[in-house]
C-alpha cells in the first residue's frame, strides 16, 4: 500500500478504533500515527503500527465476540489496513 492510499485510509481506521475504545495508549497512539505519517517519521510510524497492530492481536477475537460491536467487519478492514501498510514500510 502507499502512503498516499494509507493516508486516505488512516481517518476511517482511527475513527474505527476510537468507537469501540477509548484507551489512553491507543488515543495516543492513534493521535502520534496520524503526525508520524504527515511528517513522514518512518521510524516513530514503525513503532507506533507495531503497538497498535499488537494491541488488535489482542482485541480482535473480544471485538468479533462482542454482541455490542456493531462494525466488526471495520475492524477486520483497519486490522488489514494497518498490517498491510506496516509490512511494506519493512522491518
Amino acid at each position: 500500500m502507499k502512503k498516499q492510499e494509507f493516508m486516505i485510509e488512516l481517518d476511517g481506521v482511527i475513527g474505527t478504533i476510537h468507537t469501540y475504545t477509548r484507551n489512553p495508549f491507543m488515543m495516543g497512539y492513534t493521535k502520534e500515527l496520524k503526525k508520524a505519517v504527515r511528517q513522514n517519521d518512518v521510524d516513530t510510524m514503525k513503532i507506533i503500527l507495531d503497538k497498535v497492530i499488537g494491541w488488535y492481536n489482542e482485541e480482535l477475537d473480544k471485538i468479533k465476540n462482542d454482541e455490542y460491536v456493531f462494525n466488526k467487519n471495520m475492524h477486520e478492514k483497519a486490522y488489514g489496513i494497518l498490517k498491510e501498510y506496516r509490512e511494506g514500510l519493512h522491518s
